[in-house]
């Protein structure tokens, strides 16, 4: 009596190998060589992949007659190779079989890998060449080019690390793929010789009368010598006024205008014009802070005001906050004003109670001198919001145009 088994194995015909960094898989099927092809790409394509998906039975059929028992196989395949890795390189060969289709794929990892290591010895000539750079400006005192240097080379690291994590999915890695640098080293270097660092400027507080300082040196030097090229910028408060190299003697000259000398703050702050984490890792944060008085100088000028007494009165007013001084004098200059306005349409701000918008042009001309300006406000009267403007003008520019007229 003969019996008849059927037994349904969800198995791989495999026989693969990675010696040398080669790979190969050998697989067989019943059903054509192009299945028998696919099998072994997708054999090769799983030893690189955790993440490809294959479909193979194996379905074996015993047939036992008495003690005596034959086998019929049929391998029946359905890869579908997809992955995450896209398999170049691959060759596939056909072999011969007694039964059916027989192929064998090989896949050179070197060929496979060919992008990645290119990119990895990409990055690895950058970071060289930039550590080269950085090294060969700190020992010429180009502080900035240094900086600039490893500054540029810092993200390279993380992106070589995301190339040899790829690398180490599908190939041997040993300590020739680690990249090679010290850019932490070097930065370190760049930090101790920067707080070697020594800076000379004003040690008195100055007097200003008028917001610039020209010229205002500072001398930067070592233990060695006199540092030539290192920039140098001059703020007040989170304002940069100025930004200068040192020369060959090693001293910066500044030229500072602009200078708040009404709000302040009153000091300026001469410091190296590199990033934060250097300068606070150096110590060289504010190295340099010059305290600052403000004499106001006063101009006297001769106004012909012929507005009302009150417009004249706040006019009067507004320059006296600039020590700006209406007088007679005739060697005073004189100074003509004259007003313009324009109403808008009035605006109800609560029920039954108006305001009308204005626009203010006012200019203040005498010989060599012009100070023109303008505002917007709201008033019952047209006199209301010409005085609120003239409340909030600035003068400063006009006391620079009295300059000869100061004392």
């Amino acid at each position: 009596m003969k019996t008849l088994k059927m037994v349904a194995l969800c198995t791989m015909l495999v026989a693969y190998a990675q010696a040398g960094k080669i790979i190969t898989y050998t697989a067989t099927s019943q059903e054509s060589q192009e299945e028998a092809n696919n099998a072994a790409i997708a054999g090769v394509a799983k030893q690189i992949s955790a993440q490809v998906k294959v479909n193979q039975t194996l379905n074996k059929e015993e047939i036992t007659s008495g003690k005596e028992s034959s086998f019929s196989e049929s391998f029946l395949s359905n890869s579908k190779v997809s992955s995450d890795i896209q398999v170049k390189g691959v060759v596939v060969k056909k072999e011969p079989a007694a039964k059916g289709f027989k192929a064998t794929a090989t896949l050179d990892l070197d060929e496979f890998t060919a992008d990645i290591q290119f990119k990895m010895k990409s990055i690895q000539l950058d970071v060289t060449k930039l550590e080269e750079t950085a090294r060969d400006a700190l020992n010429k005192g180009r502080f900035d080019s240094a900086i600039e240097a490893i500054e540029k080379a810092k993200p390279l690291p993380a992106q070589y690390n995301v190339l040899v994590n790829e690398l180490g999915k599908v190939y041997p890695i040993n300590e020739s793929h680690r990249l090679k640098h010290d850019l932490q080293g070097i930065k370190s270097d760049i930090v101790r010789e920067l707080s070697k660092l020594k800076f000379e400027g004003p040690s008195q507080p100055l007097q200003l009368s008028k917001p610039e300082i020209s010229p205002l040196e500072v001398t930067v030097s070592n233990e060695k010598e006199f540092i030539e090229g290192f920039t140098l910028v001059a703020k007040q408060g989170r304002t940069v006024l100025d930004e200068r190299r040192t020369q060959k003697d090693g001293t910066a000259r500044f030229n500072i205008k602009n200078i708040d000398i009404d709000k302040g703050p009153f000091v300026i702050v001469i410091e190296p014009n590199l990033p934060e984490d250097y300068l606070t890792a150096s110590g060289l944060r504010k190295k340099i802070e010059i305290d600052f008085k403000v004499s106001q100088t006063r101009c006297n000028i001769n106004v012909q005001c012929k507005e009302d007494a009150t417009i004249c009165s706040a006019l009067e007013k507004g320059l006296a906050k600039k020590s700006i001084f209406i007088d007679s004098d005739v060697k005073s200059p004189i100074l003509k004003l004259n007003i313009s306005t324009s109403a808008g349409k009035p605006i109800e701000y609560v029920p039954g109670k108006f305001t009308t918008p204005y626009d203010v042009n006012l200019s203040l001309k005498g010989d060599n001198i012009t100070f023109l300006t303008s505002g917007h406000e709201n008033g019952k009267r047209e006199m209301d919001a010409t005085i609120a403007v003239i409340k909030k003008i600035n003068f400063t520019p006009l006391k620079k145009q009295l300059d000869d007229y100061c004392k």
